[in-house]
């Protein structure tokens, strides 16, 4: 890392250059780039009166003076206008919808910069409501709204918004935010679609990775929009942008959306019902919802609307609509009393939708029916004919998608070696050309297997019962879960499940004694329970086991489940999950000791435990631990060991660090290792936080603060120092040691668990206004007790940024840095996020690693 000294940039090059920060985007540059004359907002707009606040934006009414005309003002809040990135993706959704002119995209009329609003745009101001108002007053059964709004009104709106969403695709644009509440109905019946502020270009940067950052102040409600590196809003979202995965976002996660808008128009209710955010991404990745018909029998949804639904919400894109004119067209079918391509009517329904397309002809075919009845036999004899040609294709695609099953199995073999032979989160050309080539193989079986079960259901009903049928049936559905179970996608094995269940009772087919057994296993092997087995050791005197239970964004100990002193200790089932075994050690010494416990995993357990823990040092246990994943800037998702150690519970103080640097002899070397600070950008110069005699320099400063400013050779020369004085090695802690530190072995994203609420004040950040106002800069370490390890280390998460002895990949002389700090926003929390830059105010610290003595 470099010393502070070089990182003196000029103004103008603040902004782009230094990574670690999140720069600012001056106003007069937006207007130089604009190229727009400052004026005041009421030179002629007037009457201005607020509409509607989003999560990063506002919304007002005014009169525009020089037109003549009402219009509506976008702008940001206030607290966002100088964000960057924010305003870049302002700028984004104005030139965006700007260049989408449709009758169905809401029109911007002109874009401009002023003092009282920052950037803004203005838009076509309708009088209306948005669909999200008119479904919620339907479900309320509001007289008015049900006799102006019959299913075939919605769904000519819908296909109006189908009509906007094929234009924008049409240029290569998707919305990635689709939703009720972004869907505009006019009093004169205008359909608008608006929000294009996560508008994504394909084949372009569209930013994903910026650093906007995740923010939702509706948990429960699953409808606002998300944004950073899941992009949306999570009960519209496609599960591809639940995971995260931004390159595989295109127009079938528009499709899906306007799959989800459709469920909300045909049941009144979003798919997914109310939970909590990290639950309702979970069930949106794995598909996990109510199908229109089951969720609302009350309301006869049709079934051609139910399977068309169904198709544009299929969890796989390779199985939704291949085009939004698709999905229109069998919408246009259904309202025209058409075949509809997602849903294979029975006969007497598509006999029925003849006759209301061909009243005339219904009429000649009624009187030949009497006729047709004398002729029984050669119904008969077509319907046996059907029978053998649906068992024969049936068979075929059933054999087929069985072979390929094992030339998958064989391929994600291989793929795992890749895998597990690489570390770094770029993939290679070969895993790459590999993992499309199973992604096929997938698809390809899902396709084979869906085949052969439609060519078993459309067995005519008088063959169905028959032994051939129902055994090929089963058949198709057990080989589904066995290769769901072979991935470990196990929400998709339950689905499969589930649907067996549902369409043997549907087929009126009981199931067998060993099906029902087979049934019995699948569940087991879906829950993944495991065991545990915990051995005598040295030093062990005692143990409480405590699962972590989720309480809001973060996980805590629940009731403890077992207590012991007699070893070993056996537990015959337990459920897979993370755990806290707390060590009563010999000497009265008590020593946290978490586990996790895998799908179906017998773990067997026999603790190593140090004779004592020093003072202020967490003991971290040798073995493996979840590292890296979506959210590390380098380190793809991988399960690693790392030996033993201690790790200093805070980060070095300043008066720690004093002790060390009082005691150099060498001026020069006083001189190298001395900290040096700046509090605000508009310092160019960095200042000693200290004097000669050791004295601090700065009223703003105090011992127990943690030290910042100092070089990475400064702290290596520390740990030196230390390790004399301990008689132990002390060095700064690698990646993977700080990162097992902090996160633990069950691979949560944060130290506190899986979520981020700023709102419970969990650690110093930049956003945590509270903790700024009473620690501008630093904090004491340990004053954010929620920020604290599963080992009882402190403030890995915020407060100041910390230093590691792991160089950045394909770099000579800088070191990644760990955690963040209250000089930067919450997406440097994660634990597996890795940066590189010191920021202002300085912000970079560091702990120590003592190894155990051999």
């Amino acid at each position: 890392m470099d010393h502070p000294d070089d990182q003196n940039l000029k103004p103008e090059e603040t902004a782009s250059d230094t990574r670690g920060e999140s720069s600012t985007l001056e106003l007069s540059n937006v207007k130089r780039i604009l190229a727009v004359k400052m004026e005041k907002l009421d030179a002629h707009y007037t009457s201005i009166t607020p509409l509607g606040k989003g999560s990063f934006g506002e919304v007002h009414s005014a009169r525009d003076t020089l037109l003549g005309r009402d219009v509506a003002i976008k702008s940001l809040k206030n607290q966002y206008r100088d964000e960057e990135e924010i305003v870049d993706r302002f700028l984004k959704e104005a030139r965006g919808t700007a260049q989408l002119e449709h009758p169905n995209i809401m029109p911007v009329h002109e874009l401009g910069v002023n003092d009282e609003l920052g950037v803004y745009f203005t838009m076509k101001k309708i009088e209306g409501e948005n669909l999200k108002e008119i479904l919620a007053r339907l479900e309320a059964s509001t007289s008015l709204y049900l006799k102006r709004y019959p299913l075939s009104r919605l769904l000519e709106i819908f296909l109006s918004v189908c009509n906007g969403v094929a234009f924008a695709h049409s240029k290569g644009v998707i919305h990635r935010d689709l939703k009720p509440a972004n869907i505009m109905i006019g009093e004169y019946g205008e359909v608008l679609i608006l929000d294009w502020g996560l508008v994504k270009l394909l084949k372009s940067d569209d930013g994903s990775d910026s650093g906007v950052q995740l923010r939702l102040e509706e948990f429960d409600e699953g409808t606002s929009t998300l944004d950073g590196a899941i992009s949306g809003t999570p009960n519209y979202m496609s599960p591809e942008q639940a995971e995260g995965n931004v390159e595989d976002v295109d127009f079938q996660s528009d499709i899906y959306s306007l799959g989800a808008i459709l469920y909300h128009i045909l049941t009144h209710h979003s798919p997914f019902e109310k939970t909590q955010l990290r639950k309702l991404l979970e069930r949106v990745k794995a598909g996990k919802f109510t199908r229109p018909r089951e969720r609302r029998p009350d309301l006869r949804i049709p079934r051609e609307l139910d399977a068309i639904c169904m198709k544009a919400m299929a969890r796989f894109q390779v199985n939704r609509y291949r085009s939004v004119e698709k999905l229109a067209e069998d919408i246009r079918n259904y309202l025209a009393h058409k075949d509809v391509s997602a849903y294979k009517a029975p006969r007497f329904i598509r006999f029925r939708n003849f006759c209301r397309r061909n009243p005339v002809k219904a009429s000649v075919t009624a009187a030949v029916a009497v006729a047709l009845g004398l002729m029984w036999m050669i119904q008969f004899s077509i319907l046996y004919g059907e029978y053998h040609g649906d068992l024969r294709d049936g068979r075929y695609h059933r054999d087929r998608g069985i072979e390929l099953v094992e030339q998958a199995k064989g391929r994600m073999a291989s793929l795992q070696a890749l895998r597990d032979a690489e570390m770094q989160k770029k993939k290679s050309p070969e895993e790459l050309r590999q993992g499309d080539e199973l992604e096929l193989m997938v698809a390809d079986i899902n396709r084979h297997f869906n085949l052969a079960i439609g060519y078993f259901e459309r067995i005519p009903e008088p063959f169905r019962k028959r032994k051939g049928p129902i055994e090929l049936y089963t058949d198709v559905i057990w080989e589904q879960i066995e290769f769901s179970l072979y991935r470990e996608d196990y929400a998709t094995a339950r689905q499969w499940l589930d649907t067996a269940l549902v369409r043997h009772a549907d087929m009126s087919s009981p199931l067998s004694h060993e099906a029902r057994a087979y049934t019995n296993e699948v569940h087991r092997r879906i829950e993944g329970h495991g065991s545990l087995k915990i051995n005598a050791a040295e030093n062990l005197d005692e143990v409480v086991i405590w699962p972590y239970v989720e309480d809001g964004s973060r996980l805590v100990q629940g009731d403890p489940i077992r207590r012991g002193k007699s070893f070993p200790l056996e537990m015959e089932t337990i459920r897979k999950g993370s755990y806290l075994v707390w060590i009563t050690m010999t000497n009265g010494q008590f020593l946290p000791y978490p586990i996790h416990i895998h799908h179906g995993e017998d773990l067997e357990l026999t603790p190593v435990i140090p004779d004592e823990i020093p003072s202020n040092l967490a003991y971290v246990p040798a073995g493996t631990f979840i590292f890296g994943g979506p959210l590390s800037r380098f380190y793809r998702q991988h399960e690693l060991y790392v030996d033993a150690f201690f790790i200093s519970r805070t980060e070095v103080t300043i008066g720690e660090y004093l002790e060390f640097w009082t005691s150099l002899e060498s001026e020069q070397d006083r001189k190298h290792y001395m900290s040096r600070i700046r509090y605000h950008r508009s310092e160019r110069q960095y200042e000693d936080a200290w004097n000669a005699d050791g004295t601090l320099s700065d009223e703003r400063l105090h011992e127990d603060f943690p030290v910042v400013g100092i070089t990475h050779e400064a702290a290596e020369a520390f740990c030196r120092w230390k390790s004399e004085k301990l008689g132990r090695t002390v060095r700064l802690p690698s990646v993977q040691e700080w990162e097992k530190a902090a996160r633990g072995v069950d691979g949560r994203t944060y130290v506190w668990g899986n979520g981020f609420d700023a709102a419970e004040n969990l650690t110093l950040t930049k956003y945590n206004l509270a903790g700024k106002e009473k620690y501008p800069y630093w904090a004491p370490p340990g004053q954010f007790k929620r920020d604290v390890s599963v080992y009882n280390a402190y403030d890995m998460a915020g407060n100041v940024r910390e230093m590691t002895s792991t160089l950045l990949p394909e770099s000579t002389e800088l070191y990644q840095l760990k955690g963040g700090s209250a000089a930067t926003p919450e997406n440097f929390l994660p634990c597996s996020n890795s940066s590189d830059t010191p920021v202002v105010p300085s912000d970079v610290g560091f702990r120590y690693v003592v190894e155990l003595t051999k």
